[in-house]
C-alpha cells in the first residue's frame, strides 16, 4: 500500500498548491474551492489507507516481485452490502449545502463525516 499512499498524498499536496496558486492568480472562488475538496478527497483516502490498509502486502510495494506472483492477490476484503455510501452521501451534500447556505450546517456536516469516515475504517478492519 505504500506505492499507493505516496502516490495519493503526491497528488494532495499537488492539488493543494494548485489550489492555492489558483486562488492568488484568478481569485474566483468556485474553481479554488473545487480543487479544495479535491486536495480533501484525496487526502481521505490516504488516510484511509494508512489507517484501515496499514498490513496490506501487495505485489507493487515489492520491488522483488514477479508476475508470477501477483496472479490471484488478495487485495482485501470488501463489505458487499452497507449503508455507509447513503449517509456519507448524505452529510457530504449537508456539507456543501451549509457552505452555501448556514455555516451551522456546514458544522453538522463535517462533524458527520468524520464520525462515519471514523465508523467506516473500523468496520472495514
Amino acid at each position: 500500500m505504500t506505492t499507493a499512499r505516496g502516490l495519493f498524498i503526491s497528488s494532495a499536496l499537488f492539488t493543494g498548491v494548485l489550489a492555492i496558486a489558483y486562488w492568488i492568480v484568478a481569485h474566483e472562488p468556485a474553481g479554488t474551492m473545487m480543487l479544495g475538496f479535491m486536495t480533501a478527497a484525496l487526502s481521505t483516502v490516504a488516510i484511509y489507507m494508512f489507517f484501515a490498509e496499514r498490513d496490506a502486502d501487495l505485489y507493487a510495494d515489492r520491488p522483488d516481485a514477479t508476475m508470477r506472483e501477483a496472479a490471484g492477490e488478495h487485495v482485501g476484503t470488501f463489505v458487499t452490502y452497507s449503508p455507509a455510501p447513503f449517509w456519507i452521501g448524505l452529510a457530504l451534500s449537508g456539507l456543501v449545502l451549509g457552505l452555501v447556505v448556514a455555516p451551522a450546517a456546514a458544522g453538522l456536516g463535517i462533524v458527520a463525516l468524520l464520525f462515519l469516515g471514523g465508523l467506516l475504517i473500523v468496520r472495514s478492519r
